[in-house]
């Protein structure tokens, strides 16, 4: 009788600690979040840019839910939101001071209507910012992170970026929503912030692979790399390519099958700023 009460008593001791850990680590990741917005590019260039609210206003995009009826095929699409070459350049500047603060830090990724609005961060190898926060802090949610063997200013065909699938929906767990088709049509434009550039995302597929399948081998010829994204995707759309396009991918966990990985993947266009 002791030994069963004892045995009550550990595992709920257990759980207690269990949950105290959890816990604290949600404690962890809401402190690093208020910490992150003092560099929030994209947010701190529109709340205080008079003329690029009201250019959002205009396009009236951001976060517009489109839905059918039940059946039907979905044709409309959310449309990218227009940034004036002035605005490019403060998205830049903006970015430049995340990374002179934060020097792993090498841009800002955004997409619209979306949790996904975060810093993106390239280690010396892809461990470190699975467990590690944007400022170098351990952090169980870690952080959104260009794969290591990418050149850092997206230069190569293919580029593929991580981050986890967090129960609390943060991180990279919204990627699982563009397995909606309206959803995916509805944010059909992210963009990512680097100090001497500013990328439009126009996303065109969603896959299912796992972490060994070729999508991520950025070695791959564009040719065989694009009809095999396209044969693994559940969502593609096609969109005119050329020889010199680019590519990114996200990338997170899922649990389709063992191993299963939700990929997110658009064409990289970089938006111009200003000449002087």
């Amino acid at each position: 009788m002791r030994k069963r009460a004892f045995a009550a008593v550990f595992s709920a001791a257990l759980l207690l600690a269990g949950g105290a850990v959890l816990f604290g680590q949600d404690v962890r990741q809401a402190e690093t979040e208020n910490s992150m917005r003092e560099f929030s590019v994209f947010a701190n260039v529109i709340e205080t840019d008079n003329e690029l609210k009201k250019s959002l206003e205009s396009t009236n995009t951001t976060g517009t839910e489109i839905t059918t009826n039940a059946g039907e095929e979905n044709t409309e699409f959310s449309q990218p939101e227009y940034f004036s070459p002035d605005q490019v350049e403060k998205l830049q500047t903006a970015a430049g001071q995340l990374f002179s603060t934060y020097p792993d830090a090498i841009g800002w990724l955004y997409i619209p209507g979306t949790s996904i609005d975060k810093p993106l961060m390239q280690g010396e190898d892809n461990d470190f910012y699975l467990r590690h926060a944007f400022d170098g802090s351990k952090l169980n949610a870690g952080s959104l992170f260009l794969d290591f063997r990418c050149e850092k200013r997206l230069l190569n065909p293919v580029n593929v970026v991580y981050g986890h699938n967090m129960k609390n929906g943060s991180m990279f767990a919204g990627l699982l929503k563009f397995g909606n088709r309206d959803y995916f049509d509805a944010h059909r434009y992210g963009y990512l912030a680097m100090p001497d550039r500013v990328y439009q995302i126009e996303f065109f597929s969603l896959a299912k692979a796992n972490s060994n399948d070729i999508l991520y081998d950025g070695s791959q010829p564009v040719s065989v790399w694009l009809p095999h994204v396209r044969e693994i995707s559940s969502i593609y759309y096609d969109i005119p390519t050329s020889e010199n396009d680019r590519y990114i991918s996200l990338s997170t966990c899922s649990y389709e099958f063992k191993d299963a990985r939700t990929v997110l993947t658009g064409r990289l266009t970089e938006l111009e700023g200003d000449a002087d």
